[in-house]
């Protein structure tokens, strides 16, 4: 015990925050996905403001700080906890474009403004800052699988991983194709009228790519909370082995009243004696 108390008492503060920035992060993730989803899709939710998406990513940042405690010395780990960082920064501060980009209105690239076309960059680029966030949120789960003495975890970890890479490449296919469902739908029209005829028209076709690309990123995300509740749990687990396992009620009472019997020189037993007595 005197060899192990010093670890502990080092090693629980900065467990207690990596388990409350998974924490955070587990359920900022689909609160985040939620409120930029209904900020684009439903005009209804514009009345909210940019609060709701300021919140939502600020929680994100917060929640990966936490876990700059866990190990400091380790500088793999927290070049991946900085980077993360870094990122969840640079998407609260590009997030109110979102909101604004809802303002304005259907031109072609010409017929922007220069601040006009600041907006439409500035959300180009916090969209490409939220997939790089959840591509190095993943590797950082990676690295603390790494990290954790649990070789379940590990594998777990390295497979949900892979699911996501490979679930990126079709969610930007859709993305990218998204922009194009006009010339899409063109295509079809000429090349396949009877699939063409099934959307209905190009409005159609990109309702259709914007479900697919939501259908694949709650996928993701719902991977990638699987993977933070497991390390979260590892992470529990291994505090509890390592405490000392109390006695339960009945040893207690053994312990306390075990009678003692006292014998006589004869060898005849007497009545048992109370230890407080002595």
């Amino acid at each position: 015990m005197t060899e192990t108390a010093p670890l502990s008492s080092n090693l629980m503060p900065s467990l207690r925050q990596l388990v409350r920035g998974l924490e955070l992060l587990f359920w900022a993730l689909p609160i985040t996905l939620l409120v930029c989803v209904q900020e684009i899709l439903a005009p209804a939710w514009e009345s909210w403001g940019i609060m709701p998406l300021i919140l939502s990513t600020g929680t994100l940042w917060f929640g990966v700080s936490r876990l700059r405690q866990f190990h400091p010395k380790e500088q793999i780990w927290q070049s991946a906890v900085r980077l993360t960082e870094v990122l969840a920064l640079l998407m609260a501060g590009l997030v109110p474009f979102l909101h604004w980009i809802q303002a304005l209105p259907e031109l072609s690239a010409s017929g922007y403004s220069a601040g006009q076309k600041h907006i439409i960059y500035s959300t180009i680029i916090f969209c490409t800052a939220s997939i790089m966030f959840v591509l190095n949120l993943n590797h950082l789960l990676t690295r603390l699988g790494a990290i954790l003495p649990d070789p379940v975890l590990r594998a777990d970890i390295k497979l949900f991983v892979m699911m996501n890479f490979i679930l990126f490449f079709p969610m930007l296919a859709a993305m990218w194709c998204c922009r194009l469902s006009n010339e899409l739908y063109s295509v079809l029209y000429y090349k396949a009228p009877g699939l063409a005829e099934s959307f209905g028209n190009a409005v159609g076709l990109q309702e259709l790519l914007q479900g697919v690309v939501l259908w694949i990123a709650i996928l993701i995300i719902a991977t990638t909370m699987t993977m933070i509740w497991k390390a979260k749990e590892a992470v529990l687990n291994g505090v509890f082995s390592l405490q000392p396992a109390l006695p339960s009620e009945d040893e207690d009472e053994e312990t306390r009243i075990v009678p003692v019997v006292v014998t006589d020189a004869e060898g005849a037993a007497e009545k048992p004696v109370d230890p407080s007595l002595n």
